[in-house]
């Protein structure tokens, strides 16, 4: 019995060896959308509306939402906002295809 309990450690630490070799790497992904004004939110990174710049108050072409007064700001000056998000994702180091010579 002693025996097998040494045997079922080893294939464990074996199996435990293979799965830390299996790396993957994270990179960020930025995709942007329109959205409605009424789904704006705070926290939100706004690069640009549906009217030009010049016709509003905001001093920058491109700002993140921090506040409630400046959410209701441009929610009351436009319709729609293209919105910028950002988000981690896993990317595998096998290759996705491989050429044949």
């Amino acid at each position: 019995m002693f025996f097998n309990k040494r045997k079922n450690t080893e294939s464990s630490a074996k199996g435990k060896k293979a799965c830390r070799t299996k790396k993957s790497a994270t990179q960020i992904v930025c995709s942007t959308r329109w959205i409605q004004a009424n789904q704006l939110e705070v926290g939100m990174y706004v690069n640009e509306l549906d009217i030009p710049w010049e016709e509003t108050r905001f001093m920058f072409q491109g700002f993140y939402i921090d506040s409630n007064e400046l959410l209701f700001q441009v929610q009351d000056a436009c319709k729609s906002a293209r919105v910028q998000t950002e988000k981690l994702s896993k990317i595998s180091r096998k290759p996705a295809c491989q050429l044949v010579s």
